[in-house]
Formats: C-alpha cells, sequence, structure tokens
C-alpha cells in the first residue's frame, strides 16, 4: 500500500481519514520531515510546507489535497500578552515549526517597510515564545489555543496575506521527490470534508469553543485541489526566498536554538 505523509495536526484529522479511504497507510510526521520521509522512501508522497517546496528543488507538487484558506486562516497567528499591532511588534518570537509562515511575513513586512527583530526558536509553545519576545508567530494547534487562551490576536496571517499581498494564503501541498510519478488516487473529488467529530475533537484539544472551532474546520481551512491558487502562492514565496537572501541582515533575524 502507498504511504502518505500527513501531520498529526487537528485540522488533518479529515485528510488522514480521507487517504485511508484512498487506500494510503498515512505516517504521521510533522509537515518539515516529509523531504527527508520522501527521499528515505518511507513515504511515497506527502503534504510538503509550501516554503520548503518553494526552497527545494528535489520536490515536485501533483494534484491532491493542499492546506489554504480564501482569507482568515485562525490557525496561523501573530499574537501578544496585551494589545498591540504590527507595528509596534519591535521583536516577533517565531516558531522553528513553521518556514512557509515566515516567509509570508518576511514579504508583508517588506511591503509595509517594516523592520523588527525576528526570533526563531525551537519551541512551538506560545508562552515560551512570549517570554522571549512581546509578540509570537504561532501556527497549528498552538495558534487556536493562544486564540482559546484569550491572548491578543495582533495578526491573522491569512488576512495579511490576502490584504496585503493579494492572493489566498498557502500552507502545504501535496508533494512527491522531482523524480516520482504523482498518485493518480490523489487527484479527484470529493476533497477531505470535517465532520462533527472533528469539530469536537479540536475543541477539547486546544480549548477553542465549539462555535470557533465548527468555523475553523467548516468555513476557513481548506484541504481541496485549487491549483490556481497554488501556483500564485509558489512564484509569491519564490520571489521571497531570492529577496530574503539578499536582505535577511536588514530584516534582523536571528536563530537561537
Amino acid at each position: 500500500m502507498p504511504v502518505y505523509v500527513a501531520p498529526g495536526y487537528q485540522y488533518a484529522a479529515p485528510l488522514r481519514r480521507w487517504l485511508v479511504s484512498r487506500g494510503f497507510v498515512v505516517h504521521v510526521a510533522p509537515p518539515p520531515e516529509t523531504l527527508q520521509l520522501l527521499k528515505d522512501g518511507i513515504a511515497d508522497a506527502g503534504l510538503a510546507p509550501l516554503g520548503l517546496i518553494a526552497t527545494n528543488t528535489e520536490l515536485k507538487t501533483c494534484p491532491g489535497p493542499m492546506v489554504y484558506s480564501e482569507r482568515e486562516t485562525m490557525s496561523v497567528l501573530i499574537v501578544s500578552r496585551r494589545p498591540a499591532t504590527l507595528r509596534e511588534c519591535d521583536t516577533i518570537a517565531v516558531t522553528g515549526e513553521t518556514r512557509t509562515s515566515i516567509l509570508y511575513l518576511r514579504l508583508v513586512l517588506r511591503e509595509l517597510g517594516l523592520q523588527p527583530r525576528l526570533l526563531r526558536l525551537s519551541t512551538r509553545n506560545v508562552w515560551m515564545l512570549l517570554r522571549a519576545a512581546p509578540c509570537a508567530l504561532v501556527i497549528g494547534d498552538e495558534a487556536l489555543y493562544a486564540l482559546a487562551q484569550g491572548l491578543n490576536v495582533v495578526a491573522d496571517m491569512g488576512v495579511l496575506v490576502r490584504d496585503i499581498l493579494g492572493i489566498a494564503p498557502v500552507y502545504a501541498a501535496t508533494a512527491v521527490i522531482e523524480n516520482r510519478k504523482c498518485p493518480e488516487s490523489l487527484a479527484e473529488p470529493p476533497w477531505p470534508r470535517a465532520q462533527r467529530r472533528d469539530v469536537e475533537a479540536t475543541a477539547i484539544a486546544t480549548g477553542l469553543p465549539r462555535r470557533l472551532a465548527d468555523m475553523y474546520h467548516r468555513s476557513l481551512l481548506r484541504l481541496d485541489y485549487n491549483p490556481a491558487a497554488l501556483e500564485a502562492a509558489l512564484l509569491l514565496l519564490r520571489d521571497t526566498v531570492r529577496y530574503s537572501q539578499e536582505t535577511s541582515a536588514e530584516l534582523g533575524i536571528y536563530q537561537r536554538a
């Protein structure tokens, strides 16, 4: 049976269930590990972060499930302990779990003419990130938890990408190693759809009110294939990669273990 790498986040529960129905074995792993698992032959395809695809020629996208939103995302947030605007965030701690959202953030900051100091930490924990900086970029279940905890939402990355950059924010897409064939069984609808049990599980796991968990799964986060959105986002991120390689010092990007 073919193997597909999928994340263990709450949003991916409908995807994991859908993959099993299509005859795949699901290997659960953090998205940044997808490339190595594909290279090692452990998996045949996987959900790869768009930032990884944009920066690595060994990966190619395939028709199949994606992770994107049309605007608000809810699970990619910049938060702070106290009310603040993005312009007031002189330092932003960013989780080392994400490359894609950092690339989007860099381009948004460039468009707005802002140059905060970015601290990339290995932790995903929002409280640890906020110990290091007044603002923090968090993703996935930790972002939903931060929202449930009542932390101030400085910005939703999906809103920033749509309003400032003018595209639908795409975070991950189905991919294979460059010389492998795309699985045909992933290319056709019906696409993964959230069920009531997904909403309930997310509400329990993150503390998010059920009303917001329902909106997150059923209205905001998309798991279908949208080739136009994928192409636009990849083009933008590849441009951002070239730019950031030239000006990372100007953007004040620091790394901390």
